[in-house]
């Protein structure tokens, strides 16, 4: 799995590359834990994942959750109709921002 890491006006975006999920969704965890020890605001660029699984969907709340508890927050990009229809069915699209727009997401977390 390649996961890139970008820093935009101190917001982190992490690009998934690929679509090894259990690989993607153990990384994930592990990266998101220690980049919220340098900041609260993340974004997940979804792009290149086709699918997703109840484990990868956790990882995603969990880190919401964490990222809220720092007066910060969580968005995920770019994400493929397939998984959107996911979040919707078990209401994270309810809880956590999504949006295709990199800028969008930007302009949202530095109002935070």
């Amino acid at each position: 799995m390649a996961l890139k890491t970008r820093n935009k006006d101190g917001i982190l975006i992490f690009d998934v590359e690929n679509d090894d999920m259990q690989t993607f969704k153990d990384d994930l965890k592990i990266i998101i834990e220690e980049a919220a020890k340098k900041t609260n605001k993340i974004i997940i660029n979804l792009k290149e994942l086709q699918n997703i699984n109840s484990h990868l969907i956790g990882v995603i709340s969990s880190s919401k959750r964490l990222l809220s508890s720092l007066n910060g927050d969580l968005v995920v990009i770019n994400a493929a109709e397939k998984i959107l229809n996911i979040f919707k069915v078990v209401h994270l699209d309810k809880i956590i921002k999504m949006t295709s727009s990199e800028k969008e997401a930007v302009d949202y977390l530095k109002k935070l």
